[in-house]
């Protein structure tokens, strides 16, 4: 009897274990990192003598950033993230070793925000499993805009601010009790922004954007802490 109860007891202690990782009172202390590509390629055209010139960007963007969660209840968490990152748009389009061309060879910005948000756990094992929720951010940024040497009057600096809500799934994987590791696989995201290019005007818009498993990398890295 004496050592069935002691079984029992070792059971039940490493259930116990395994689940504190989402249970309520847990807490999340961790970054995010996270890394796009993109190319660019378009044709432009100009009406006033029909010449044509080709445009080839190559984007590069990376984001870093402290975040912290607690769990409300058991696989429920709210919590906060913030994030500084860094983009370069680069024209890589061979006309523009020349002085004839008007389109920006070089866009470069930077930029501070933060987010809040709410996740659901759905675990197997309390080992691999996903995580889905909602958050609601802000970010403002900061750019300067370069052109070719003939047109370097046109270069100007800009100022936007961006506000941000939507939906998010991430893979979730315990390769230990103590450290957690994350990955987005898809987002979709509502956002309004409004940019003042000072010189050069101003613009403002909505926009509705899906991603899955797209060209970029977010991995969020945390550590975790029991009640």
């Amino acid at each position: 009897m004496k050592k069935f109860l002691i079984l029992i007891t070792a059971i039940l202690f490493t259930f116990k274990a395994a689940n504190a990782q989402t249970e309520k009172g847990t807490q999340n202390l961790g970054l995010n990192i996270g890394f796009t590509y993109n190319t660019n390629n378009s044709a432009n055209i100009n009406p006033a003598d029909q010449s044509s010139s080709t445009l080839n960007n190559k984007i590069t963007t990376f984001n870093i950033g402290p975040n912290y969660s607690y769990f409300i209840n058991d696989k429920l968490d709210i919590g906060i993230n913030f994030s500084y990152g860094v983009s370069n748009t680069t024209n890589v389009t061979e006309s523009l070793a020349t002085t004839n061309d008007a389109n920006p060879l070089k866009d470069f910005a930077y930029n501070y925000g933060g987010n809040i948000f709410i996740r659901k756990y759905y675990m197997y094992k309390d080992k691999i499993g996903f995580r889905t929720g909602a958050y609601i951010g802000y970010t403002n940024g900061n750019s300067t805009t370069t052109y070719a040497p003939s047109y370097t009057a046109y270069n100007y600096k800009s100022i936007s601010n961006y506000y941000f809500g939507g939906l998010s799934a991430e893979l979730v994987y315990y390769p230990s009790k103590k450290l957690g590791v994350a990955a987005t696989i898809a987002n979709l995201e509502y956002e309004h922004f409004n940019i003042n290019k000072t010189t050069q005007g101003h613009d403002d818009g909505d926009s509705i954007n899906f991603n899955f498993i797209n060209n970029g990398l977010s991995l969020s890295i945390f550590y975790v802490i029991g009640k």
